[in-house]
């Protein structure tokens, strides 16, 4: 009759060399796993959970900060020139990482008025038109049109291919790197084909989810869109008009600093500077990153305390079950092989589900993000995703050594007599 442990040790064979020694092994890591259920989820849970918010954080924050730093570089204008009326609509980042088409002109007089400021070496209007949605553009998600002066422009020129646009024809226009339902190098915008001249270079921003079209083009689409009458008897013909002037001054600090002054005596504007908005969404993520941050901290620590509780108590609570290994001819290499074996198993699955569950968190918040903010988001680079995945490899690797090291020094301590002594496994 088999005594109770012998039931359970499918290990007789330990001493075998080669392949059998391999099947033994993977068997006896199986088993030992399998009878430990509760403690093996226990610690995968608390890995997937760490690996999964370290990376949220790593790549929605780095991708939001790399929008803003993308939006800086490929934005064009340090100030945003915008009728008062529009702060009552949407905010500053909203106008600028999204540049919403809220029913927001002034007079295209202003446009003269601003460029004239001593200071200011770059004016351009942008007249916002309408939100395009799948019943009058052939885009499948909701898609923004803008009028451009490209004799003036300078926010859309650098982003074409080889930076250059001297102006585009009546039944031309640019789209943004995120805009879809073109055929044939065409899309359709209100019943209307135009051809796609270009298409823009990635800014993080909403720019590239919009479609751009020279600004007398774009004035006449809205005059001729049903709906939008109301607006044109408010504010005059769409001819007249700007939503916004994007503006370049000087970079001397005293001097802008003037140019700023001289926009606040002009009458009927407000204006957006760049730097401030990057300034504080920035500093609104930080609040963010720092609850991420703390998440993180809190979920390794876990790991490495149920990493600890699972291996550094494991020799003394299973010393009946390690020492018989032992006694049937179990070297201390294998038996060190066996532990070794079982936390690597639970750090592999955890960082496989981490990996799985944390990017698809991080493809949800980001919807969220973009669903109800402006920040801009730009998707890190293959590079960068693999080696923050290497990162957090190395790091469970590095915990997982740190948390098995004593149990592996203790094994050597093992006495084989022992298990002669005991009845039975624990």
């Amino acid at each position: 009759m088999k005594a109770k442990g012998e039931a359970r040790l499918p290990f007789v064979g330990l001493k075998t060399k080669g392949r059998r020694d391999e099947q033994h092994m993977r068997s006896l890591i199986i088993h030992s796993l399998k009878m430990r259920r509760v403690q093996t989820i226990s610690v995968v849970l608390s890995i997937t959970l760490s690996v999964a918010v370290i990376l949220v954080l790593c790549l929605v924050y780095g991708g939001v900060m790399r929008g803003i730093e993308v939006s800086g570089q490929r934005g064009g204008a340090q100030i945003m020139v915008i009728p008062p009326s529009a702060e009552k609509y949407v905010t500053d980042t909203e106008l600028l990482y999204t540049g919403v088409p809220a029913p927001m002109y002034m007079d295209q007089a202003i446009v003269a008025k601003v460029s004239a400021i001593d200071g200011i070496e770059q004016a351009s209007p942008q007249f916002f038109s309408q939100t395009l949605d799948q019943s009058c553009c052939s885009a499948t998600s909701e898609t923004r049109l803008i009028g451009v002066d490209f004799a003036s422009d300078f926010v859309i020129k650098p982003l074409l291919p080889n930076g250059s646009a001297t102006d585009l024809a009546d039944d031309e226009v640019v789209v943004g790197c995120r805009v879809d339902g073109i055929v044939d190098d065409k899309i359709t915008i209100i019943g209307k084909q135009y051809r796609v001249a270009a298409i823009m270079a990635e800014t993080g921003a909403e720019l590239d989810a919009s479609i751009v079209a020279g600004i007398d083009n774009a004035r006449n689409i809205s005059r001729t869109t049903a709906g939008y009458e109301n607006y044109w008897k408010k504010y005059g013909d769409p001819g007249t008009l700007v939503s916004c002037i994007m503006v370049n001054a000087t970079d001397d600090e005293a001097e802008y600093a003037r140019v700023l002054n001289r926009l606040n005596l002009i009458g009927g504007i407000s204006y957006v500077e760049h730097s401030q908005t990057a300034e504080r969404a920035q500093a609104s993520l930080s609040s963010v990153f720092v609850l991420l941050a703390g998440a993180a901290i809190i979920m390794i620590v876990i790991s490495l305390v149920q990493l600890f509780a699972r291996f550094y108590s494991c020799v003394w609570d299973r010393k009946s079950e390690l020492s018989l290994y032992r006694a049937v001819g179990a070297s201390v290499s294998q038996v060190r092989r066996i532990i070794g074996g079982e936390i690597a198993c639970m750090v592999a699955v955890g960082l496989v589900f981490g990996f799985v569950c944390g990017a698809l968190l991080s493809e949800g918040l980001m919807w969220m993000l973009n669903d109800s903010s402006a920040f801009p988001f730009v998707s890190l680079d293959i590079l960068t995703v693999l080696g923050i995945a290497l990162g957090i490899v190395a790091l469970f690797a590095l915990l997982a050594s740190l948390a098995v090291m004593v149990p592996l020094t203790q094994i050597a301590r093992l006495d084989p007599s022992f298990a002669m002594q005991q009845g039975d496994i624990d």
